[in-house]
């Protein structure tokens, strides 16, 4: 595959004009997408929009699909280098949500670097998570100088890319964090926590994996006053709404997601200033959920099988 350096470089908006452009025409590139949601049959794409605006924010491509007998709709989100807005993958979430209370099926698709969504917690939000490099793979499979060109323009702009995690340091926030990190290295090493990096203002969802399999967190949403045990697609095993729940708990689905949630203190608009009890009592919060999963995870229901085309 061809990577000249003397390349234009390629910035979102052309990515998305070239996406469109592959997922209307290009059968491996639907292949991409239909096997990384798991879906049974071939992918067709019948239509595919960009830039569409509605009342929660903008949709870089909106393509509606079809696979088998089934018709829905496909939210992607390009990223190639910029960090994500303050909540903007739950919003395409709660936009797919929406769409699917009504009876339509709704994915909300991530495609980025690959290197963008390694420990990217905002990844999880969506239902699938699409690399620029296995798209640049299916494009070149064609075996045409137009689609070697094509996939060398996509990885070319892979290569000119920025880190995703350039932040602007909020020095508070960073604090939070570092506070957070000593007390739950000294009290509670059950949450595996590692010691943090330099934080942005949007930085409040603490992740804690400790032994828990793949796809399978606790997350403390520091701003939203909750601690939760999250099932995210793809996990392993996932409860249901009759399994035994830890203290106090309550049992939430949202999109993909199956959670374990355990309301605590909300802190106040400063939320970067938790007070040391704040902290204890959310880790010791998290540990609980950890040992309840360990405890159970044999009850769970074991995630079904799909067998990809």
């Amino acid at each position: 595959m061809p990577t000249e350096t003397n390349l234009p470089r390629l910035y979102e908006r052309d990515i998305d004009v070239l996406l469109q452009e592959e997922l209307i025409f290009n059968e491996g590139v639907c292949n991409v997408f239909s096997t990384a949601l798991g879906l049974d049959a071939p992918l067709r794409i019948s239509e595919c929009s960009l830039s569409v605006v509605d009342g929660t924010g903008e949709t870089d491509l909106f393509a509606r699909f079809q696979v088998g007998g089934k018709r829905g709709v496909f939210l992607i989100e390009n990223k190639i280098d910029a960090a994500f807005q303050p909540t903007q993958p739950e919003r395409y979430k709660a936009r797919a949500n929406e769409m699917a209370s009504v009876g339509q099926s709704a994915y909300c698709v991530l495609i980025a670097p690959a290197r963008y969504m390694d420990g990217n917690a905002a990844a999880v939000h969506f239902d699938a998570c699409v690399a620029y490099e296995d798209v640049a793979r299916a494009i070149n499979a064609q075996d045409t100088e137009r689609a070697k060109h094509r996939a060398a323009l996509l990885l070319r702009a892979v290569h000119q890319s920025k880190s995703s995690y350039i932040i602007i340091p909020a020095p508070k926030v960073t604090t939070m964090w570092q506070r957070i990190y000593e007390v739950a290295r000294v009290e509670f090493p059950a949450l595996g926590m590692k010691a943090p990096t330099e934080k942005g203002e949007q930085s409040w969802w603490v992740i804690f994996k400790g032994n828990l399999p793949p796809r399978i967190t606790v997350d403390w949403k520091v701003k939203n006053g909750h601690v939760d045990l999250s099932f995210w697609k793809s996990a392993p095993h996932k409860p249901t709404a009759s399994s035994e729940m830890p203290h106090g708990a309550s049992f939430v689905t949202s999109g993909t997601t199956t959670i374990f949630r355990c309301l605590v203190e909300k802190p106040s608009k400063k939320w970067a200033e938790l007070t040391d009890s704040q902290i204890r009592t959310a880790l010791a919060v998290a540990e609980d959920l950890i040992n309840f999963h360990d405890r159970h995870a044999p009850l769970f229901e074991p995630a079904p099988t799909k067998t990809r085309p």
